[in-house]
């Protein structure tokens, strides 16, 4: 259920409405499993064994024909900081951290949000945040954002369809299941002083300024409890990626509770999927 929020009114109407009902607003928000818009980001793509390439995440081309054991690794972006979403929301970078030091690699990898104990699509080997450039996720704008990683080690005994288009590229959009555990309001008016000193404070990270500005408010989440990441068919975010680059790098390796601030390397992961066999 969400936040019954008139949506025929605007600007002080609405901010008055939006202070009245602050409480039962961040009630609601926290009470409900959200799924958060969906990242639309390739995958690198690691197989045991042999090496080959994918040329692209959107028109992929196998370079040589390879045989596997039935796992697969990839190494996904499962969500991003700093983004106003649909629901006006925007997370922080720090949001992650408490889920990936006390969960890690418990944290599922899973299929379109379903939740289901038979819904896995492989073992988790790490999850940790990492910097991506705003160019990578398709923005005409400078500068980075921290970005959730997972690396997965796909099995087809688990799930041979989600197998099979992972391992052929033909999935690059996941989404992650959460809970709240800390919002606050951020009014960009000084008559609402608690909330425009949070305005103040946390306006400046914010990606998509248009989205704020316009609606003069959003809600902060510092802190959100991550149930499980989902590949998913179709994303409502607007972050997509630029595909071009072709690179034979293998992506870095990860480790429970990782947190790399690198940025991290396109020109290994935007592209390209590679396989290694034995």
């Amino acid at each position: 259920m969400l936040p019954n929020i008139p949506q025929n009114i605007k600007g002080k109407e609405l901010f008055d409405y939006l202070v009245k009902n602050k409480a039962e607003i961040i009630r609601i928000k926290r009470a409900n499993i959200k799924e958060s818009d969906s990242i639309m980001h390739p995958i690198s793509l690691l197989v045991k064994g042999k090496e080959a390439s994918f040329k692209s995440a959107s028109n992929p081309t196998l370079v040589k024909e390879v045989e596997d054991e039935g796992t697969c690794l990839v190494k996904v972006v499962a969500n991003s900081a700093w983004w106003c979403d649909s629901q006006m929301d925007v997370l922080t970078d720090g949001c992650y951290d408490k889920s990936i030091k006390e969960k890690g690699v418990l944290i599922p990898h899973i299929a379109d949000h379903c939740h289901k104990s038979t819904n896995h699509v492989g073992d988790v080997q790490a999850v940790y945040k990492q910097q991506i450039s705003l160019k990578d996720l398709g923005l005409d704008m400078n500068g980075k954002t921290t970005a959730l990683v997972f690396e997965t080690l796909v099995r087809e005994d688990y799930n041979e369809d989600t197998y099979k288009f992972y391992k052929n590229g033909k999935i690059n959009q996941h989404s992650i299941g959460l809970m709240y555990i800390s919002l606050g309001l951020c009014i960009n008016n000084k008559d609402y002083l608690p909330e425009f000193e949070l305005w103040g404070k946390y306006y400046d990270k914010v990606i998509n300024k248009d989205v704020v500005d316009e609606a003069g408010y959003f809600w902060i989440v510092p802190e959100i409890k991550v149930l499980e990441n989902s590949c998913v068919l179709f994303g409502s975010n607007e972050l997509t990626p630029t595909l071009e680059v072709i690179s034979n790098e293998p992506p870095e390796d990860g480790t429970q509770g990782k947190s790399n601030e690198n940025e991290l390397d396109t020109k290994s992961i935007i592209t390209n999927f590679k396989f290694k066999l034995n």
